[in-house]
C-alpha cells in the first residue's frame, strides 16, 4: 500500500471529502500509471478518481496544494558548470587561479550526496517518504513540530551526514573543510524546509480533525448557545444536504415501487415467457405539506432560527412550507423566506415579530382565523415553543381543532420534560392534542426530528 497516498486520502477525509475504499484503490492504480514525478499529471489523475462534486473538487485542490507542496528546492541545485576554456592560455590562468578551498570534496553519505548534487525532485520524494516513516500525519499539536521535524531528518539520513561533516571539520585538508562548510549550510537549509513541511502537514491534518471535533460539539450544544460558533450555518446546510440526499433516494425507490410479478409475466407472454418488459407496483407519494408555527419571543427565538433554517434548506424534499411566527400575536412570514435569502428572512422575522410578551391563546386564534380551513389530511403542523403563556388563556380547544384537521400535529419544546407544566408552562395541557411532543434542544435532536418527519411522510 502506498503510504503517501494513504496519508493524503486521510487528509482529504478529514477535510470533508468522502472517499470509499474502491476509490482509494482507483487512486492507487492512477498513481501507479502517472507516478509522483509530474505534479500536474498527479493532481489531475487523483482529482478524477477522488473528487466527485464541485465542492469536493475545491477541497481537493486546497488539500493537494498543501500536501504535495514543497518550498523551492532551487537553493539546493548546483549552478551550471562553466565549459572549460578552449584557449590554452586561458586554461593555464584558470588552473593557476583556482583555490582548493573553493572546490569541496565529494560527499559520501547518501543525504550529503543528495544535497550536494542539488536534485530537487529527489529531495521532494525523499522528504515525502521520510514524512511517512516519521508518521507526521499523527501530529496533534503545534508544539510537536520540532519532534516530528527531527524524526523526518533522521529518516532522511541526517546522522550519517553529520558524522561525515564532523569528520571533515576535524581534517586539515582544505577540500574536506570546504565540504564540511557546504554540508553545514545544506543541513540548515534542509532543516528550514522540513520545518515548513511539518507546519503544513499540521495545518492540513489537524484542521480536518479539529473541524470534525468542532462539528460534533456543535451538534450537541444547546441551540440557544449555537450562535457563538461562526460556521454553524454551514453545518446546518450540511446536515440538511445529507437529509435531502437520503430522502430523495428513498423517494425515487418508493415512487418506482415493487416489481409486479403477475403483470410482468402476463405482458411477456408474447415473448415466449422471456422477461423483456418489467412492470412495477406504483404508489402515490405525497410531498409533505408543512406549516411551521414558531415562538420567537426571548430565548426561544434562537431555537426557531434553526428550525426555520433547516426547513427552508430542505426545499428539494419539502417544497410546500408555510412559516408563521409569534410572540404576543401571530403573523405569516412565508413571503420573507420566498423573496429574501434565508439569513435576511430569519433576521426580519426575529426583529419585527420577536420581543413581545408571549400569548399562545391569541396566536392560536390568529392562526385559526388565517388558515385553519387550509389545514387538511396532507398537512403537518409543527409548533416550536416552550408553551409558557404568562398565565393567559391557553385556548386548548383551538389546538384540538387544528389537530383534528391535520395529518399530524408536532410540538417541539426547547425545555426538558421535567420542566413541562412548571410555573406558567401549559405544555401538559397542550400535549394530549399533539401527535408528538418532544424536547428539542440541539442540532442532533432537530436533525433526528426532521429525518423522522420526512420518513413518515413517504
Amino acid at each position: 500500500m502506498d503510504r503517501i497516498l494513504v496519508d493524503f486520502v486521510k487528509a482529504l477525509r478529514g477535510n470533508g471529502v468522502r472517499i470509499s475504499t474502491s476509490e482509494t484503490l482507483d487512486a492507487i492504480h492512477a498513481v501507479d500509471l502517472v507516478g509522483y514525478g509530474q505534479r500536474s499529471q498527479l493532481k489531475s489523475a487523483l482529482s478524477l478518481t477522488l473528487a466527485k462534486s464541485e465542492e469536493e473538487k475545491s477541497r481537493f485542490d486546497s488539500c493537494f496544494d498543501q500536501f504535495f507542496h514543497f518550498n523551492s528546492f532551487e537553493q539546493f541545485e548546483q549552478p551550471t558548470q562553466k565549459p572549460p576554456p578552449k584557449n590554452p592560455l586561458e586554461r593555464i590562468i584558470s588552473l593557476s587561479s583556482s583555490n582548493p578551498a573553493d572546490n569541496p570534496a565529494e560527499a559520501e553519505s547518501p543525504l550529503g550526496q543528495m544535497l550536494m548534487q542539488g536534485d530537487g525532485q529527489a529531495l521532494a520524494s525523499a522528504m515525502a517518504n521520510a514524512a511517512s516513516v516519521a508518521n507526521v500525519r499523527d501530529i496533534k499539536v503545534m508544539t510537536q513540530k520540532g519532534l516530528y521535524g527531527r524524526r523526518m531528518m533522521m529518516a532522511m539520513g541526517l546522522e550519517a551526514m553529520e558524522q561525515e561533516m564532523w569528520a571533515a571539520e576535524a581534517s586539515d585538508d582544505l577540500q574536506e573543510q570546504a565540504l564540511a562548510r557546504s554540508l553545514r549550510d545544506a543541513r540548515e537549509r534542509l532543516r528550514e524546509e522540513v520545518k515548513h513541511y511539518v507546519e503544513r502537514q499540521y495545518l492540513l491534518q489537524a484542521s480536518g480533525e479539529s473541524r470534525a471535533l468542532r462539528e460534533s460539539v456543535m451538534r450537541e450544544t444547546s441551540l440557544e448557545n449555537l450562535r457563538e460558533f461562526k460556521d454553524v450555518q454551514n453545518l446546518v446546510r450540511k446536515l440538511a444536504k445529507k437529509l435531502v440526499a437520503t430522502h430523495s433516494r428513498r423517494r425515487k425507490v418508493y415512487q418506482r415501487g415493487k416489481l409486479d410479478v403477475r403483470n410482468t409475466i402476463r405482458h411477456n407472454i408474447p415473448y415466449s415467457g422471456v422477461l423483456l418488459e418489467t412492470h412495477w407496483k406504483t404508489k402515490r407519494v405525497d410531498k409533505p405539506k408543512v406549516m411551521a408555527i414558531c415562538d420567537v419571543s426571548g430565548s426561544v427565538s434562537q431555537y426557531s432560527r434553526f428550525l426555520l433554517m433547516f426547513l427552508y434548506s430542505l426545499t428539494e424534499v419539502i417544497s410546500n412550507v408555510r412559516a408563521f411566527a409569534f410572540s404576543s400575536d401571530l403573523q405569516e412570514v412565508t413571503q420573507w423566506f420566498e423573496n429574501e435569502n434565508i439569513d435576511t428572512a430569519i433576521n426580519l422575522t426575529l426583529d419585527r415579530i420577536g420581543g413581545g410578551s408571549t400569548d399562545y391563546g391569541q396566536s392560536l386564534q390568529t392562526f385559526s382565523n388565517l388558515c385553519l380551513n387550509q389545514v387538511d389530511h396532507r398537512t403537518t403542523v409543527i409548533i416550536l415553543g416552550d408553551a409558557r403563556n404568562n398565565y393567559g388563556d391557553a385556548r386548548t380547544e383551538l389546538l384540538q381543532a387544528i389537530q383534528s384537521r391535520a395529518r399530524q400535529l408536532i410540538w417541539l419544546n426547547p425545555e426538558s420534560r421535567l420542566r413541562w407544566g412548571s410555573g406558567d408552562s401549559e405544555m401538559k395541557r397542550y400535549k394530549p392534542y399533539c401527535s408528538w411532543a418532544e424536547p428539542c434542544q440541539s442540532l442532533n435532536q432537530l436533525e433526528r426530528f426532521i429525518g423522522n418527519l420526512l420518513r413518515y411522510n413517504q
